[in-house]
C-alpha cells in the first residue's frame, strides 16, 4: 500500500505547467540551484518566528515552502520536456532539496532547543531518505513510499505553521511545531519500516530473478 503525498507529484505538475513555457531556454540545473536560496531564507524565516517574532514569519515560512515545492518540480518539468535531462541534473534534483533539509530540520531543533527530542528529529531526517535509497547501489528502486518522505515533511510542516500563526495570534497555547516534531518521530517510525520491507522484498524478488 502505497502511504504518502509522493503520487500528488504527478497532479501537482500538471498544476504548474503553465510556467513550462516561459522556462525554455533555462537550463533546467540552474533551476535546481535556485532551490538553494530559497531553503536558506526559509530556514531564516522559521528560526526568527520560533525564537522571536513576529508570528508572521510562520506565514511567510510556509509560503517559501510552496515555493520550494515548485521549483522543486519546475527543473525535472522542463528537463522533460524540452530534452534536457542529464546526469548531473538528475543528481542535482534530489540533492538540492537534501541540502535544503539540512538547512531547515537543524534550524529548527535549534530554535526550539528541545533535546533529547530534536536528536531524534534530526535522526529521522536523516534516516527517512537514506532508506529511499539504500537499495538504489544494488540496482532496486527507490523508495518514496511513507507518511514522513520529504514531501509529506514539507507539506506537514507548512500546515503545522498555519496553525501555529494563528495559535500565537489568538492565544491557544498549543506548540504545532513540537506537534509536527512527535510527527516526525512517530510517522518517520512508520516510514522506515515500510520502505525497508519495499527494499526487502525487492531484493528477494531480484535474487529470484522476478525484478
Amino acid at each position: 500500500m502505497d502511504v504518502g503525498l509522493y503520487l500528488l507529484k504527478y497532479p501537482f505538475r500538471k498544476m504548474i505547467s503553465f510556467a513550462v513555457p516561459a522556462c525554455r531556454d533555462v537550463n533546467p540545473n540552474n533551476i535546481s540551484w535556485a532551490i538553494l536560496p530559497v531553503g536558506a531564507v526559509m530556514a531564516f524565516c522559521y528560526y526568527y518566528a520560533i525564537t522571536t517574532g513576529p508570528e508572521i514569519l510562520f506565514i511567510v515560512g510556509g509560503l517559501l515552502g510552496f515555493v520550494r515545492m515548485f521549483v522543486a518540480t519546475l527543473d525535472g518539468l522542463v528537463a522533460v520536456h524540452y530534452n534536457k535531462s542529464t546526469a548531473l541534473g538528475d543528481i542535482l534534483n534530489r540533492i538540492t532539496p537534501e541540502i535544503c533539509d539540512l538547512m531547515l530540520i537543524p534550524t529548527l531543533v535549534i530554535a526550539k532547543g528541545i533535546y533529547p527530542l530534536g536528536v531524534f528529529v534530526l535522526l529521522f531526517a536523516w534516516a527517512v531518505p537514506f532508506f529511499g535509497y539504500f537499495g538504489a547501489p544494488s540496482g532496486l528502486p527507490v523508495q518514496s513510499v511513507g507518511p514522513v518522505g520529504q514531501t509529506d515533511r514539507l507539506a506537514a510542516l507548512m500546515l503545522c505553521s498555519l496553525f501555529q500563526y494563528f495559535s500565537i495570534k489568538f492565544s491557544w497555547g498549543l506548540d504545532f511545531i513540537l506537534y509536527f516534531f512527535y510527527w516526525i518521530i512517530i510517522g518517520g517510525s512508520i516510514t522506515l519500516l515500510l520502505r525497508f520491507m519495499r527494499v526487502y522484498r525487492s531484493a528477494v524478488q531480484k535474487d529470484k530473478g522476478q525484478l
